[in-house]
């Protein structure tokens, strides 16, 4: 049955359409028209003169429903945090493992294997945040488990994760030349983070081959004048995808402005939500430590931040009011972009023909409307 969404402005990606409809069919984008030339017998869904954008996609998602991923490392947790940011608009997404012992990566990794077959327009791949990690930058990650990646820990995990890592963060100043060439040659996206890479080693290393930055400023050598680090080479190198959590937490929306004007269409959203997202429940217990959900934050009891309590809808709304970014390049952040580092931009994160059916139906305000996954309209609470 083909269904066609009306009466609502289509941002598609690069496009921005009024009068126009999105028309699916089996899961699948079939075309957008004028409203004045649909087919007589398609189903038509009013989107009461929203926003039609595609389903947010986000390349770092710990947890949600009061899970973490990495604690829980099975297909109900999974199906369990799919169901929590459904509710917020994020249809495609990252399982993201933090830094763990190579015993539960390998459960991760069978979980989201199993996941991608069951929901291969949500579940897109997984993250590997760490091991491979400067201690002095390991943020909240369970320090026991921090390491030095060696050939015989990969031949596992490649082996096992082929086709199921797609994204890995590590401090590549913390790799073995040899072994960062093999993890280049692997086809997973590299992507600098929790390091203390001066600004020589970063270039060196996004010259080599690394195309991407984990949570920018956060968990990295800065922008220190005189001994300027990671983030200082992310933003003068300037062609790397990089991420960055924007909760008025993590930076300030004049570092977010800043990073804008230096990487243009190479800065998108993520949100590094831990498991609060869609729970009420206090904190977690993680490691050697408790992660607290308190004041719009994610932290430590010592109060260092521990991920965020971020939904990437949150996230795109606090790009145009906070930072002052315009809706239609805040829009691809959270989808287009984050769907290009993975070069699945014409499965997710764009309304094109042959791409999933996974939608978003916004207010005017940016409140949430509607969620489609697949053609198939998502209950919200």
């Amino acid at each position: 049955m083909r269904t066609a969404l009306c009466n609502g402005t289509i941002y598609s990606g690069y496009s921005i359409l009024d009068r126009h409809a999105v028309i699916f069919e089996n899961g699948r984008v079939l075309e957008i028209l004028l409203e004045g030339n649909l087919p007589t017998d398609v189903t038509k869904i009013d989107a009461k003169g929203g926003i039609i954008c595609p389903g947010f996609v986000d390349l770092q998602v710990n947890g949600g429903n009061g899970i973490y991923f990495t604690q829980h490392p099975t297909l109900e947790s999974l199906n369990s945090i799919r169901d929590a940011h459904l509710q917020f608009g994020t249809t495609s997404f990252l399982p993201t493992v933090i830094s763990a012992f190579q015993e539960t990566i390998l459960q991760t990794i069978d979980a989201v294997r199993e996941a991608m077959h069951q929901y291969p327009s949500t579940f897109l791949g997984m993250h590997l945040e760490g091991p491979y990690f400067s201690l002095e930058k390991a943020g909240a990650h369970d320090v026991a488990c921090i390491r030095t990646a060696t050939h015989e820990e990969l031949d596992i995990l490649l082996g096992a994760g082929q086709d199921v890592i797609k994204y890995l963060t590590l401090a590549p100043e913390c790799v073995e030349d040899s072994v960062l060439q093999r993890l280049l040659d692997s086809g997973i996206v590299l992507s600098a983070g929790h390091s203390m890479a001066t600004y020589d080693q970063a270039m060196r290393f996004f010259q080599q081959g690394v195309t991407a930055v984990t949570h920018l400023y956060n968990a990295m050598s800065g922008m220190d004048t005189k001994h300027p680090g990671l983030a200082a080479a992310a933003l003068d190198f300037g062609k790397a995808w990089t991420g960055i959590i924007v909760d008025g937490e993590h930076c300030h929306p004049a570092a977010v402005r800043l990073a804008k004007k230096a990487l243009g269409e190479k800065l998108l959203l993520i949100s590094d939500c831990a498991a609060c997202v869609n729970s009420d429940i206090p904190y977690t217990q993680f490691g050697n430590f408790r992660s607290y959900y308190r004041n719009g934050r994610c932290e430590t009891e010592d109060g260092r931040l521990a991920g965020s309590a971020l939904t990437m809808l949150k996230a795109m709304q606090n790009t145009v009011q906070l930072v002052g970014i315009p809706l239609d390049e805040a829009l691809r952040m959270a989808t287009l972009y984050p769907a290009q580092v993975l070069q699945l931009e014409n499965q997710v994160g764009q309304l094109v023909p042959g791409a999933f059916a996974n939608l978003v139906v916004l207010h005017q305000d940016m409140s949430l409307q509607q969620v489609w996954v697949d053609g198939q309209q998502v209950s919200l609470d």
